[in-house]
This record gives structure tokens, sequence and C-alpha cells, in this order.
């Protein structure tokens, strides 16, 4: 099957719109895109995209890769959308985003295919989870409408189970969960088969995909003995024909109550944690949810600032103006119309965050000088409840104190499942 998805991709086509295009306005923005200076470590002149570096490191992808596929972008002389970036060569061919990191993504699947038959688990294992990360790269950042993005996903998701298939513990599951008339499926990942487990419920921002937080589970929480479900944000992923709105953490919601329904998690010790958007539904989960909500972990979470300051909004890298337009279903991303529509993402203004305690715990953890979530934020949560704290990393490399915080964030959790 992954064959005949692999042939699907990489047939010929050259007329489909470039990535960067697909959003009106976003190929307007030509001085922004030349500045992105949204995250630390991210910000690349001549990019439409924010370029992950060590996020994409610690998910499991070669730097050295990484610079080589970047270069052959760079060198590309294709015909590009928009001649001052890189990363808008137009059409599935050399130098296209999707392209070069398909076809790197095939070496590993192929490898990974061969390995399986030759019985090889553990090595198809990787080489399948390696392919997933370099396709879910290629999808990124993972816009409704782009025909190439869609197909590398298919095969992100498709890899990532493949390599749980080498694995016959089972301590994979998929869990489907029924949501306004539709099945959202959803990574459970078990420690061990051998009792019921706390559960972390995590999610990504909207420009990312639930198969790039395995890291996450294998270096921490299954160290901890924490399961982990994953879910995709909506509009993205597996909730891609869902809607992002004002009420962000309605299917969230939906999977806690469904929890009831899932025999190897504890649904007394559940908590739930998210990064950027994924933040803003981990925090709002722990006021509307206080019964099921054992903890919330959000890290530089999309709370309050962002949504309350036209001049922080504006900020936002073209790049992720799209996602918010494409998780929204809107195909306008010019700053000034969507942020009136991106308005109510405040928890402020919903009467949640800095207006009331609570009695869960929260933790945030954020970066200095970040546009989403700024110090502000941060004591927000940290005054949420009385239990409740804030960490700011302010030293560099911005990326290892972040992976550093994540060890704290296991603390947290397990200090706050176990009670």
């Amino acid at each position: 099957m992954s064959k005949n998805l692999s042939e699907v991709l990489f047939s010929k086509k050259n007329n489909e719109r470039e990535t960067s295009t697909l959003i009106q306005n976003s190929g307007s923005k030509k001085n922004k895109k030349l500045h992105n200076t949204e995250a630390n470590n991210e910000n690349k002149t001549g990019w439409y995209r924010l370029i992950k570096l060590m996020q994409w490191s610690w998910q499991g992808i070669n730097v050295v890769d990484t610079y080589e596929i970047l270069a052959e972008i760079s060198a590309s002389e294709n015909e590009r959308s928009d001649p001052h970036l890189l990363d808008t060569v137009v059409g599935f061919r050399s130098g296209n985003w999707s392209y070069e990191w398909s076809k790197k993504a095939m070496v590993f699947q192929k490898k990974a295919n061969e390995l399986a038959e030759l019985g090889h688990k553990e090595a198809a294992k990787k080489a399948y989870y390696t392919a997933s990360q370099y396709y879910s790269v290629a999808s990124y950042p993972h816009l409704k409408g782009d025909d190439n993005s869609i197909q590398a996903q298919t095969l992100a998701f498709l890899n990532y189970r493949n390599a749980f298939t080498q694995d016959e513990t089972g301590l994979l599951k998929e869990i489907l969960v029924p949501f306004q008339g539709k099945k959202i499926s959803c990574y459970l990942h078990l420690p061990n088969d051998d009792a019921i487990h706390p559960v972390v419920i995590v999610s990504p921002g909207i420009d990312g995909l639930q198969c790039d937080l395995l890291p996450l589970y294998e270096k921490h929480l299954k160290q901890a003995g924490l399961a982990m479900l994953t879910v995709d944000m909506p509009g993205v992923g597996f909730s891609s024909n869902l809607k992002l709105d004002q009420d962000s953490s309605k299917l969230h919601q939906a999977i806690l109550h469904y929890m009831k329904e899932v025999p190897w998690v504890d649904q007394s010790r559940m908590s739930v944690m998210g990064m950027r958007m994924g933040g803003n539904v981990a925090n709002r989960l722990a006021y509307i949810e206080p019964t099921l909500v054992k903890t919330a972990v959000s890290v530089a979470p999309a709370v309050a600032s962002v949504f309350d300051n036209y001049d922080n909004f504006s900020k936002l890298s073209p790049m992720t103006l799209d996602c918010f337009a494409s998780r929204m279903q809107m195909n306008n991303s010019d700053a000034n119309h969507l942020y009136q529509h991106c308005l109510p993402f405040s928890l402020v203004k919903q009467g949640l965050l800095g207006r009331k305690r609570i009695k869960i715990p929260m933790l945030g953890i954020g970066y200095v000088r970040d546009i989403m979530c700024n110090e502000q934020d941060l004591k927000l949560i940290a005054r949420a409840s009385f239990e409740s704290e804030s960490m700011i990393i302010d030293k560099s490399p911005i990326f290892a104190s972040y992976l550093e915080s994540l060890e704290y964030s296991t603390e947290w959790l397990v200090r706050h499942l176990r009670e």
C-alpha cells in the first residue's frame, strides 16, 4: 500500500498551487517574509516556512540531511511563486519543499520495507519511524488544499503505524473518538500492558502533527510510567475536517469523556499538555473540566497577549498567519482581517485566565522575547491556582533549555498524577 501511495506522490505534477499562495494575501507580504522573527532559532531570511532545525533533529531527522535538503531547495533554478523566497518552487519537482523532503523519506521507507522483509523488526521500526518524520516535514506547514502536503501527510501516518507493527508488544493503540459525526484518530502509547496507567493527552501547535511527538514519550513520559495519547489540533492531520474556533478545546473535551471507554488508562488520573495553540487548549480544559483534568502543562502557549494586542499578533510570521486562517477554514490571512476572528481565542477575554482562581495546578513554560507567549501570559498561568507555576527559559541555546524543561514537565506530571 505504501508503495502505491508513494508512486502517486511522485507522479508528475507541475500545476498545483504553491504552498505559500494557497491563502489569500500570504503572497503579498514580501517584506515580512524576508524577516521572520517569530521564535528563537526559527527565523531564516528568505524562507516562507519557519525553519525548525533543532526541533526536527529532536524528532529524529539527521541534521546533515536537513542542510543537504535545504541546499537542494536553495540551489533550484525552477520557477518560484516568489523569487525572493527559496521554498516557493512551483510544481512537485526538484527544489520544491515537499518533493525534496519526500524524496529523502522514500529512501528510509524503502530501507524499512527491505528490513521488514528480512525480519529485522527493530531496525525496520526505526527506519519506518524516520520515514514518517521526513514525510511530516514534507507536509509542513500542513495547509488545507495543498495536495502534495496531504499526500505526504498520509505517508507520514502510514509509516508511523508501520513502525509499530514491527513491535509485537502492541503498545501503540489507535483510538477512534466519535466527534461531530466522524471518528477522530488518536494514538495511545502505553509503557506496558501490565497495569492501567495515568495518561497525558498531548497536542502540538497548529503547524505540527501528532506523529511528531514520539520523543516526548520515549525520552520522558514512558520512563515515568505515563501513557501518552496524542491528538491533532482542529484543522490539521486527522482533525483536518474540523474548524478551529473560540471553543478550541471541544474536541479534546470529547476525548476526555471518551476515555472512560478505553481500558488501558486510569480515567481518574488524566492530564493535558500542549504546545502553542495546544497550550491554549490545555489551559482552557483546566477551567472547564476540573473534575476530569488533574493538571495541565503548556509550552509557549498562545493564551492571551498575542490575541489581546494587535501589535503582537501582526508580528506573527506569514506562515503562522496562514496556519491560523487554514485551521479556521478562512482563505484570507491579512493580519488586520484575521485578528478580528482570533480575538475570541484569548482566555482572558473568555473570562477564564486571570479572572478567577481554580484548584487545578497548571505549569506554563515559555521563552524570553516570544511573540506568541510573553512573560505576562506565564504570570497569569502561575496565578491561576495556588499550586500553579511558570518557567521562563532565557539561556542559550534556547532549544537545549527547552529540552531540559521537558524533564521538569515530566516531574510535574508525575507529582500531580500520582496524588
